[in-house]
């Protein structure tokens, strides 16, 4: 399925039973030159406008509760390959835009 072009360069980070998580540049309405560092949510081809999959942004605070929580999570169960998913989409969020 296509991503609306609200989102530019964006990268899954995690899936769970259907839940996605994606990292990206949003820019709503492609008004906000190349947007801003987004941390977005979708449910396999849910939710969409006019047939194109459009994840939703999650707010900055509650962003850094669920990234902090799928590292601890990663790190708990040893999962490293989700250790290394989440701490990229760390670094992109703390790396200067």
């Amino acid at each position: 399925m296509n991503l609306i072009s609200y989102w530019k360069n964006s990268k899954e980070i995690h899936t769970d039973d259907g839940l996605v998580l994606i990292i990206g540049w949003y820019d709503h309405k492609n008004k906000q030159n190349g947007g801003h560092k987004a941390l977005g949510v979708h449910w396999g081809d849910y939710p969409q406008s006019r047939g194109i999959l459009s994840p939703c942004v999650i707010p900055e605070a509650t962003r850094s509760a669920i990234l902090s929580g799928l590292l601890h999570q990663a790190v708990s169960n040893g999962n490293s390959q989700q250790v290394q998913s989440i701490t990229e989409a760390i670094e992109f969020f703390n790396k200067p835009a």
